[in-house]
């Protein structure tokens, strides 16, 4: 009896420790083909976390946001994400657009723009992750 009851905590531990590894390497979805949730300027978006970042966190937060904007910069450091930053009108502030590196487009200082991604909140800037531009 004491063998068939260590047999069976093995084999649920070997299935658990399979299926905790494969959720573990599954690929996080990217913004690109996404339907957006909300649609905003890089300003405005900016502008809501920094006059109540409670409230903005509520409405913006984890859910696709679709932003437009003139790039600020792109950050291309050699390892890690690609950071595209739009311009919100405070010198100290952005909206950050990350990209992995494999799917960043080709953007120029001064573009117009229109990219979404899955809003991770505000740290200075907003941060939109996984992004993908906007046809």
């Amino acid at each position: 009896m004491r063998r068939y009851l260590l047999l069976a905590v093995v084999a649920i531990a070997a299935i658990g420790a399979f299926v905790g590894y494969r959720m573990y390497q599954r690929p996080v979805a990217s913004a690109q083909g996404q339907n957006a949730e909300l649609t905003v300027s890089a300003e405005e978006l900016y502008r809501a976390f920094n006059s109540d970042e409670v409230a903005a966190g509520k409405l913006y937060n984890d859910k696709v946001v679709r932003v437009s904007g003139v790039v600020r910069e792109v950050g291309t450091e050699s390892t890690g994400p690609v950071n595209v930053l739009l311009e919100t009108g405070d010198n100290l502030g952005a909206v950050v657009c990350e990209f992995e590196r494999a799917t960043a487009p080709a953007l120029q200082k001064g573009q117009q723009v229109s990219l979404q991604g899955f809003c991770a909140g505000f740290n200075l800037d907003v941060l939109l992750q996984r992004c993908a531009t906007v046809e």
